[in-house]
């Protein structure tokens, strides 16, 4: 039996099977995808079903699934182990369903390949104007493994079990949250980093992931019959924000700022990036429309603690305000997400470059994963870990 066919298994035997909740998750959404190859990865059981094929057609091992967009419409080939072509169609979707103990290998030709459990939904897009909508449909529960093992190489168990809490509580409470694309959740940080079996593949690793979800089974945090946002980073730099402050709004659970001794080993507790500034200028200029000269000066507004909460990005007598979100993300879409590490920083300009100094890596909200994992090796529990960012929440079942 295979490395993923054994973690898949061990991940069957720890979860009930019945009536297991299921999540639809949007797949390669960052690439834009055109063409699309599946094949069977480990195990034997998987179909493909399109208009145009003979029926269900049985998807044996060693054959590969090409599907192609041809304009608003799908080429869909299937190609046994010689590279022969055994049936094709074109069709406006396809579905490829397989059983518990198959995974499926899926491939962007010269870009990236994922392992995937469940049932796999391809189409072209919204409208039919492409690129591919791929949107797999798997237990809720391994998908929650799937991005516990995406979010951190650490595996003290008890860490482990209370951010497979907060997934899950992310996934109940923002369920539909891409729905207009026909999905519930995409596979990046918009949503929660999701790659499938990839970050499954360390089998004594991936068991203490596994153990750790189901034993957790169904357990989510709530407030007075309501459900807490569920939202998480991975240092908060020794003090948490609130959703308010980074995203703007209110939600349901009042999210309280949380001193936080408990980061500081962490080698993002406090951090320095540079970049250089006339990229860092045209990042600027592509977010807002509107062309910046060399002069630009970017000038940020910070409460007592250091939490940016505006940016003012001003070239002569035009001036632009972002708030720290919006300006984290004008600069991660061209430089990426590792220049502008948290909403906590700094900005000078030194010569031909900009030097962001900062503290805390991702959103600063919600549990502190550094900061769990220093408090599992102390030996607290996953509930005192769990009461110490969200005192005010209580640890329930999931909606039935």
């Amino acid at each position: 039996m295979s490395l993923l066919a054994s973690i898949v298994v061990l991940f069957l035997a720890a979860i009930p099977a019945n009536g297991a909740p299921k999540v639809r998750i949007g797949l390669f959404t960052l690439f834009k995808p055109e063409t699309l190859q599946v094949r069977i990865a480990s195990g034997e059981g998987a179909s493909v079903e399109a208009a145009g094929l003979a029926g269900n057609v049985s998807l044996p091992r060693g054959e590969l699934i090409w599907i192609r967009l041809s304009g608003s419409y799908l080429n869909v080939s299937i190609e046994n182990s010689h590279g022969v072509i055994r049936q094709s169609t074109i069709t406006d979707a396809v579905r490829i369903t397989s059983d518990n103990f198959t995974t499926l290998k899926l491939t962007l030709p010269g870009k990236i390949t994922r392992a995937a459990q469940g049932t796999l939904s391809v189409d072209a897009g919204i409208g039919g104007r492409g690129p591919l909508r791929i949107v797999l449909t798997t237990d809720r529960e391994s998908a929650v493994a799937s991005v516990v093992a995406a979010e951190t190489t650490r595996r003290e168990p008890q860490a482990l079990m209370a951010l497979a809490v907060v997934v899950r509580t992310f996934m109940v409470a923002h369920a539909g949250r891409h729905s207009a694309e026909k999905f519930d959740f995409c596979d990046t940080t918009h949503c929660q980093l999701y790659r499938g079996q990839d970050d499954l593949s360390d089998k004594s690793g991936s068991s203490r992931v596994v153990d750790s979800v189901a034993r957790t089974t169904g357990q989510i945090l709530r407030i007075q019959g309501g459900l807490v946002e569920g939202y998480y980073t991975a240092v908060c730099g020794g003090m948490t924000a609130t959703p308010s402050m980074v995203w703007g709004g209110t939600g349901s659970y009042p999210y309280s700022r949380i001193k936080c001794q408990w980061c500081q080993a962490s080698r993002f507790n406090r951090w320095e990036r540079s970049a250089d500034a006339p990229r860092v200028l045209s990042s600027i200029s592509a977010f807002i429309a509107s062309n910046l000269s060399s002069g630009t000066e970017l000038i940020t507004e910070c409460d007592p603690s250091g939490f940016v909460q505006t940016v003012t990005v001003r070239d002569g007598s035009k001036r632009v305000v972002l708030s720290s979100d919006a300006f984290r993300r004008a600069i991660g879409l061209r430089l990426g997400w590792s220049t502008v590490l948290s909403p906590s920083f700094t900005v000078k300009r030194r010569g031909s470059r900009f030097i962001f100094r900062g503290r805390g890596f991702g959103s600063q909200v919600g549990l502190c994963e550094a900061g769990a994992f220093a408090q599992a090796d102390a030996g607290r529990r996953y509930r005192e870990i769990l009461s110490f960012y969200y005192p005010e929440a209580d640890l329930g079942e999931q909606p039935k």
